[in-house]
């Protein structure tokens, strides 16, 4: 079955809506702990719950906001929008995240910017493809250097980071450190080549459900930072090219 046929005419309307609410008058309804939680974010979210479970009756969901949690062979896991504090402030980087499971296997995903129309889609065994074309993480950081995204909490850390600089700087290629605050569309441009690796901690499922698959069949490498599998318990992830993946693992591990 293609998923993905399945999913797009639902998250579209979605992205409709949250387009119309950008840089309007947006109402935060709630704040829970560091999240804030809109009127968007809420409509988004009935919107994508009753068209996905609609066209796949039976299917559960797991998604962000009401704490909806039901786990069935198939599964939708809902991301309504990934960066709300960017979107709140009118900063054009945010997405609608959304990952099919059948029991625990990820089988499809779509993380997609609505402003920018980018859809990253992939089906597994199928591959990653960014509106119509398909994705490869590639090595261009050996001839342009490295974009490395990470959380507030990784960028705090400053003798860690350090230590990746004089990793590379060993093998002379540059680093750069970013934090975008929209986890899912930082997994969506790393399978795309646009970033080499995202290093983050401290995640629920909704966030990287759908990278973890947009990165896996776009060849990349994805794990916890360990280096174990990721699951809906992860907490660590670690994403991008295998051989940076690999050195900055060793580099973790060092560090214990």
């Amino acid at each position: 079955m293609n998923y993905i046929k399945l999913m797009q005419s639902i998250i579209e309307k979605t992205g409709d809506l949250v387009v119309s609410q950008f840089r309007q008058n947006i109402q935060i309804s709630s704040q829970n702990g560091h999240g804030i939680v809109t009127n968007v974010d809420l409509e988004s979210q009935k919107i994508l719950i009753a068209g996905l479970t609609q066209v796949l009756p039976g299917s559960g969901c797991i998604a962000e906001e009401g704490n909806i949690a039901q786990m069935q062979e198939f599964t939708w896991v809902i991301d309504p929008i990934d960066g709300t504090r960017n979107f709140v402030r009118g900063l054009p980087y945010f997405c609608i995240n959304v990952a099919l499971m059948q029991q625990a296997e990820l089988i499809a995903a779509i993380t997609y910017q609505p402003i920018t129309k980018e859809w990253f889609c992939a089906q597994r065994g199928i591959g990653a493809f960014l509106n119509e074309n398909s994705l490869n993480v590639q090595q261009r950081w050996k001839q342009i250097g490295i974009i490395m995204v990470v959380s507030d909490a990784t960028l705090r850390n400053g003798q860690f980071l350090n230590k990746v600089k004089q990793l590379f700087k060993n093998i002379e290629v540059d680093v750069r450190f970013r934090v975008n605050g929209a986890v899912a569309l930082d997994l969506a441009y790393t399978a795309a080549g646009m970033f080499d690796v995202v290093l983050f901690q401290n995640l629920a499922w909704w966030d990287v459900a759908a990278g973890v698959l947009l990165v896996q069949e776009a060849g990349g490498w994805v794990s916890q930072h360990d280096g174990l599998a990721v699951n809906q318990t992860s907490k660590t992830l670690i994403a991008g090219d295998p051989q940076l993946c690999t050195m900055i693992i060793n580099l973790i591990n060092e560090q214990k």
